[in-house]
C-alpha cells in the first residue's frame, strides 16, 4: 500500500495535539482519512501501543469535539510492511464542528485546504452555521433524493402482506414519497429497493470497543427489509437459557427482555434524525447491548415528557408507515415498556444522540459462561482453520486475486481477510510477489 498526503489523506508520524483540528477539518470539508504511524514521505514508522493510541483518539472524538462526531468516524488499524498503523476514517458531517475548548471561533473551527488545515473565517463560520440550522429545519420528505430512478417492489410487498391495496398511480403521493416539486424525496430513497442506507450491528468480545469481533451491515435495500434482518439478528444474539427460579423449577429465560430489545431498536429507527445520513447502530458487548440513534430529543419534547411516554416523531410520515406495517404500536408505548422493565437510567440522552443501554440478565450470563466457553473456543479454532484452508485453495487457483474478491468468496470483512493473509505471511506459508496493485500471491507451503 502506497501512502501519500493528498487533500483527502493526512499522514502523521505520531499522535499529537494537532489531531483534533485534522479531524474537525475533514468533518467540516469532505470525507478523508488520517493515518498515524506513517511519515510524511509515506514510509511506515508504525504505532507501538495500538490499544492506548486508539483509546486516546476515541476520548478526543467523544470529549474534545462538538457536536459529538462519534458516528461520523471509523477507527481501525492496518498491518503494513510488518508494522501496525492506525486508520481514522472521517466522514463529512452536516453540522459546524469545532474544538470544544476554543468554541465556535476561528481558533476552534477548521477546514481542509489542499494538504493542510486552515482556520475558518468568521464569514465561513457564520455561513456554515446558517446552513446547518437550515438543514435541521427540513424534513426528509422535503429533501430531494439524489437518485430519482427508484423502484418499491419490496415496500409494496410488505403492504400487500398486511392486506393493503396498492394503487400504482398514486403510490408515491399516498405514502409521502414525493416532495413539493413532485420529485422522490429522501424518505423514498430510504424505502426504495436499492439505496445507500445501512443499519449496523457491531459485536465486541469484552465490555469496551477495544476488541472487535464482528461488524455486520444490514442494508442497501428497502429500509423495511433491513429492519427485519436486524430484528432477526438481535433475536439470535438474545440467547435463551434454562435457569432455576425461586421454587427450584427450571424455566427459560433470555439475556434481555425480548419486547424491550425490539422496542428500543424500532424507536431508534423511528426517531433517528435521518437528515444526518447516519443510521442507528447496535453495539453488542459482553455485558450489555447499546442501541444508538442520532438527533437527541425532537424539538419541543422535554425530557420529562419523553420519560412519561409522550411521542413526537421526528418524521411522522415514516412513523405512519411503521404503524401501518405493525412494527410500532401506539405512541410512546415502547419507552414506557423499557422504563417499566429497566428503569430510566438505561437512557443516555445528549444533544446529538440517544443511547439505550440494556444490561444482560445475570443469571443467564452465568449459565452461558459455564456452558459455552469451551464450545466457543473449539468452534472459533475450527472456523479459523477452515477459512485458512479455503483461502490457500483460492490463492492456489488464482494467485492474482484481490482482497475484495476474497471477502466475497470467504464471507469475511476486509479486515478479516487481511488478518488471515498477514498471519499466513508471518508463518511463511505465502508471500507477495511484486506490488500490491499488480503483483500476485505465491504459496510457499500448505
Amino acid at each position: 500500500m502506497i501512502f501519500q498526503e493528498t487533500e483527502r489523506t493526512e499522514l502523521k508520524r505520531v499522535l499529537n495535539d494537532t489531531i483534533q483540528k485534522e479531524i474537525v477539518a475533514f468533518l467540516n470539508s469532505f470525507d478523508g482519512t488520517i493515518y498515524i504511524g506513517v511519515n510524511d514521505d509515506g514510509s511506515i514508522l508504525g504505532v507501538e501501543n495500538l490499544d492506548e493510541t486508539q483509546k486516546k483518539i476515541a476520548d478526543i472524538v467523544t470529549t474534545q469535539i462538538l457536536p459529538n462526531p462519534q458516528e461520523n468516524i471509523e477507527l481501525g488499524t492496518k498491518y503494513v510492511d510488518g508494522k501496525n498503523i492506525v486508520e481514522i476514517k472521517v466522514f463529512k458531517g452536516n453540522s459546524l464542528y469545532y474544538i470544544k475548548k476554543y468554541g465556535r471561533s476561528a481558533a476552534g473551527c477548521f477546514i481542509r485546504v489542499g494538504t493542510s488545515c486552515r482556520s475558518m473565517t468568521e464569514e465561513q463560520i457564520e455561513e456554515r452555521y446558517r446552513r446547518a440550522i437550515k438543514s435541521e429545519s427540513e424534513s426528509i420528505v422535503d429533501i430531494e433524493n439524489y437518485n430519482q430512478s427508484l423502484s418499491f417492489s419490496m415496500m409494496k410487498n410488505f403492504y400487500v402482506a398486511k392486506g393493503f391495496h396498492i394503487n400504482e398511480k398514486t403510490f408515491g403521493k399516498n405514502y409521502n414519497l414525493l416532495n413539493r416539486s413532485g420529485k422522490y424525496n429522501f424518505l423514498a430513497g430510504m424505502l426504495a429497493d436499492e439505496n445507500d442506507i445501512s443499519l449496523k450491528v457491531v459485536r465486541f468480545s469484552g465490555k469496551t470497543k477495544s476488541d472487535l469481533v464482528e461488524k455486520s451491515e444490514y442494508g442497501y435495500i428497502c429500509l423495511l427489509m433491513a429492519i427485519d434482518k436486524v430484528i432477526a439478528r438481535l433475536d439470535v444474539l438474545n440467547i435463551t437459557k434454562s435457569v432455576l427460579d425461586g421454587s427450584a423449577t427450571r424455566k427459560d429465560k433470555r439475556l434481555l427482555d425480548s419486547r424491550c430489545l425490539r422496542e428500543a431498536f424500532l424507536n431508534a429507527v423511528a426517531h433517528n434524525d435521518w437528515r444526518s445520513k447516519i443510521s442507528p447502530s447496535v453495539y453488542v458487548f459482553s455485558d450489555r447491548i447499546e442501541i444508538i440513534s442520532t438527533g437527541g430529543l425532537p424539538d419541543g419534547l422535554s425530557l420529562q415528557e419523553f420519560y412519561e411516554g409522550c411521542s413526537k416523531p421526528r418524521c411522522p410520515e415514516l412513523m405512519r408507515i411503521l404503524r401501518d406495517l405493525e412494527y410500532v404500536e401506539q405512541s410512546g408505548f415502547g419507552i414506557s415498556k423499557i422504563i417499566d422493565v429497566y428503569g430510566k437510567d438505561v437512557f443516555k440522552i445528549t444533544d446529538n444522540f440517544i443511547t439505550v443501554v440494556l444490561p444482560y440478565d445475570k443469571e443467564v450470563m452465568s449459565s452461558i459462561v459455564e456452558t459455552t466457553t469451551k464450545t466457543t473456543t473449539e468452534t472459533t479454532t475450527k472456523t479459523t482453520a477452515k477459512n485458512i484452508d479455503k483461502l490457500l485453495s483460492i490463492i492456489e487457483a488464482n494467485p492474482k486475486i484481490k482482497a475484495k474478491e476474497l471477502c466475497i468468496m470467504l464471507g469475511l470483512t476486509i479486515d478479516g481477510v487481511r488478518y488471515h493473509l498477514n498471519k499466513l505471511k508471518k508463518q511463511g506459508k505465502i508471500r507477495r510477489v511484486g506490488s500490491n496493485k499488480d503483483g500476485c500471491w505465491e504459496i510457499v507451503f500448505k
